[in-house]
């Protein structure tokens, strides 16, 4: 039987080609937000990249027959026609489906997309090639036939991998899916004209009447096309700007979160000292132009130390919380409510006179007067307030916070629970401790704070161990000031946690940079005031400090007192433990002065014990029974303790104590604190100048 001559239109040949590549582009774009959405819009989207995918490669095949020069005209029966562009449709969304119902990619899941989208794709092709209505049916060579099988079966596990690769937004994708397209697209027509190639026709053939012919089905064929792949362009036109839109909404909630954690108090929500103070120069700057007043008060608790101490931090955190509250629902939306410290909380008012300002207070005052429920616990604190008015207590912003902090003192001292207009005679003692607050704040925030670093002497073979940490003050106008100067108040405002980890901080660094220098065997000793110690996220600063220093946790020894460890005995050991799980030392320095249960003590994960002060300097006394200090050694002993002498300060002190078996000392005997510039290493070892 002789065989039809068929020749080939060179532009439909490229116009197949390149419909091929833009339905894999599209099927990419539209699978990549099938993965990134969930519910109906996925649902969608699957449909749509099924559907971008299944009629583009059934019109690049019927654009190729199209292609194919006959004598005559060549019609198409409706049904093979209809049921090729079913079968490719269905085959592209179940495909899709298989390989992206998961978010990880399997040879299993391939291995079946591939089958499913393959066996459309061949049976799309031949059941169009079938739709052809000719009087002789197709005589197919079976060497290019099989070869278009196993094409179209890679050319599909291709196109599914490169989806499924190429799902997410990454820097380079649209370069990326335009390669992979290229690759999708020469697959899928390969694998088209090879089955094409398979194809013989006879001399003999006829057209047999009816059906589609050419022209319309070219015309169906293009407008499908361009339906199919516009609405998807369409939707992905429409689907970014909703992005888009959405990103920038997250994006402006997120500053918004950003600037309140910025200017708000994380524990009670009211504004921080931070917007405090800019509300301040705003109201200052309103009133100047106005030429009008206001008011500031400055509030704080009393008794509230007394319920931190009996109660804890947790408990004394939840009263803050509700102060707060029973606070602001007395004060107008239009002021400024804010909390500056511990238990310090300032108002902005546009209280007019003193009168006003006094009325305010007294309400304020009388709000708190109730007594708290706090976790079952009943709980009674007082208010003291100081007011100042702008501008005959204060022209400008620190004047004015100073003044009615002033007053708040004056409040205190003289009988607590109520409030006192500022006044130029107020109590001295009382505007020293407010200067020394705000200077104390001021110099956490402009590096005025050093420390000094004490040795650690094993006295036995000589080598310094390691260093505590010793915060001071460097103050601009007085000098060096000791930390019995500056600490009592910072604890009783607050300060003490952002002063703790700047001495945490400061002191991993220093040691970091002594390890560099050859002397890996030092540790360093952190004091952790009992404020820091109940913090929550503790665990979480020491292994950030560790981290950002690459110092081994085995390095870093916390110490803290024993009376910090024994108020509360369970908590304090669930603490520790959880320092002990990081690698973290835990030193009880003062110990013996606390009176400690030895029950609680044993079960404590402590690694060294500090001896008070107190017993060293007992030794050689008559009157002091030196049996207690022996007790204590032997019990630190049996406890496998590291033990420490501190204070020590002579050498039959000294020798006493290494006759008790204690072998590591610190002193003035040995070195006083000393700035790290007067620490000086030798090959070896550190040695510090006393």
């Amino acid at each position: 039987m002789n065989m039809m001559h068929v020749t080939w239109d060179s532009g439909l040949v490229v116009a197949s080609i390149f419909i091929a590549f833009l339905a894999s582009f599209s099927a990419l774009d539209t699978v990549a937000r099938f993965s990134e959405s969930r519910g109906l819009n996925a649902l969608l989207w699957l449909f749509g990249g099924g559907a971008a995918m299944g009629i583009g490669i059934w019109s690049m095949h019927f654009i190729g027959m199209m292609a194919m020069n006959f004598d005559m005209p060549m019609g198409y029966n409706l049904s093979e026609t209809l049921l090729s562009i079913f079968l490719a449709i269905i085959g592209s969304v179940i495909a899709l489906w298989t390989v992206f119902r998961h978010n990880q990619i399997t040879l299993i899941n391939i291995f079946l997309g591939a089958t499913v989208l393959g066996s459309s794709v061949i049976g799309m092709h031949y059941i169009g090639m079938g739709g052809l209505r000719i009087s002789q049916p197709i005589i197919w060579h079976k060497t290019p036939m099989i070869l278009s099988f196993i094409i179209a079966y890679a050319a599909s596990a291709i196109a599914l991998w490169l989806a499924f690769r190429l799902r997410n937004n990454e820097s380079g994708i649209i370069f990326r899916r335009f390669n992979a397209a290229v690759v999708m697209g020469v697959a899928i027509a390969g694998m088209h004209y090879t089955g094409m190639y398979a194809a013989n026709f006879s001399e003999s053939m006829t057209v047999l009447p009816g059906g589609l012919g050419s022209q319309r089905l070219t015309i169906w064929v293009f407008i499908s096309t361009l339906v199919i792949l516009g609405s998807n362009l369409f939707g992905a036109m429409i689907e970014s700007q909703i992005r888009v839109s959405r990103m920038a909404s997250k994006l402006k909630e997120s500053n918004e979160e950003l600037r309140q954690m910025a200017l708000h108090d994380p524990l009670t929500n009211l504004a921080n000292r931070t917007l405090f103070e800019e509300r301040l120069h705003e109201y200052i700057a309103k009133a100047n132009q106005m030429t009008s007043t206001f008011s500031l008060l400055y509030m704080d608790l009393d008794g509230f130390k007394i319920v931190n101490d009996a109660y804890g931090h947790d408990i004394g955190d939840k009263l803050l919380v509700e102060v707060a509250k029973r606070l602001s629902q007395v004060i107008a939306i239009s002021d400024t409510f804010a909390r500056v410290g511990g238990d310090e909380f300032v108002l902005l008012s546009n209280a007019s006179s003193e009168h006003q300002a006094s009325l305010l207070a007294d309400k304020l005052v009388k709000t708190i007067e109730p007594e708290f429920i706090v976790e079952s616990y009943e709980l009674r604190v007082s208010l003291s307030i100081g007011i100042a008015m702008f501008p005959i207590h204060g022209g400008e912003a620190r004047e004015m916070l100073f003044n009615a902090d002033s007053a708040m003192y004056h409040t205190k001292n003289s009988g607590r629970n109520g409030f006192s207009v500022y006044h130029t005679s107020m109590s001295p003692i009382g505007r020293s401790q407010v200067q020394l607050k705000n200077e104390l704040w001021r110099a956490i925030h402009n590096n005025e704070l050093r420390l000094y670093y004490q040795p650690k002497l094993n006295v036995t073979s000589g080598e310094i161990v390691g260093y505590e940490a010793l915060v001071r003050w460097q103050h601009p106008e007085r000098g060096l000031k000791s930390p019995e100067k500056f600490l009592p108040i910072a604890e009783r405002t607050g300060m003490i946690i952002p002063l703790g980890e700047w001495v945490l901080n400061e002191a991993c660094r220093q040691l970091a940079f002594w390890h560099q220098q050859g002397a890996e065997h030092l540790t360093i000793s952190v004091n952790l005031s009992a404020q820091q110690f109940e913090q929550k996220n503790l665990v979480y600063i020491v292994t950030r400090t560790l981290g950002q220093y690459r110092i081994s946790p085995e390095k870093l020894i916390l110490e803290i007192t024993e009376t910090t460890a024994m108020r509360y005995p369970q908590e304090s050991i669930k603490i520790l433990k959880e320092l002990k799980a990081i690698g973290v030392q835990v030193a009880i320095d003062d110990f013996g002065t606390g009176y400690s249960s030895l029950l609680y003590l044993q079960n404590m994960p402590a690694t060294e014990l500090k001896i008070d002060r107190a017993f060293i300097n007992s030794i050689g006394h008559k009157e002091t029974d030196p049996r207690l200090l022996s007790m204590i050694i032997e019990l630190a002993k049996n406890m496998n303790l590291n033990i420490v002498a501190e204070g020590v300060e002579s050498e039959e002190q000294q020798r006493h104590l290494v006759g008790l078996g204690c072998n590591i000392h610190q002193g003035y005997y040995f070195s006083r604190p000393v700035p790290p510039s007067e620490i000086i290493i030798a090959a070896t070892k550190y040695q510090a100048r006393a």
